[in-house]
């Protein structure tokens, strides 16, 4: 990647490039750190964005994921005590 001269404002913000930060994934959340006289940028999942994907459906609405989440929580809770029940 070539190098480019960017412009840091009064109070130390710096606009990336939107091609530099297409290429290297860098969204929302981003790690910073110096390191040998330089600053480094790392591109970071969002974590509540990662979880929110995991348990939250995409339609939107989170009480009726949430509500259908405990449904199939109670579902399999049953399933373990007449498994139990069948056992003993």
């Amino acid at each position: 990647m070539e190098e480019q001269l960017v412009r840091m404002d009064e109070k130390g913000r710096v606009l990336i490039p939107a091609e530099i930060r297409r290429s290297l994934g860098l969204k929302g959340l981003v790690r910073m750190r110096v390191e040998g006289g330089r600053v480094i940028l790392e591109a970071m999942r969002n974590p509540l964005e990662e979880l929110t994907s995991l348990v939250v459906d995409k339609s939107g609405d989170v009480e009726r994921d949430i509500m259908g989440l405990r449904e199939d929580a109670e579902k399999a809770l049953e399933a373990l005590i007449h498994e139990d029940a069948d056992r003993a």
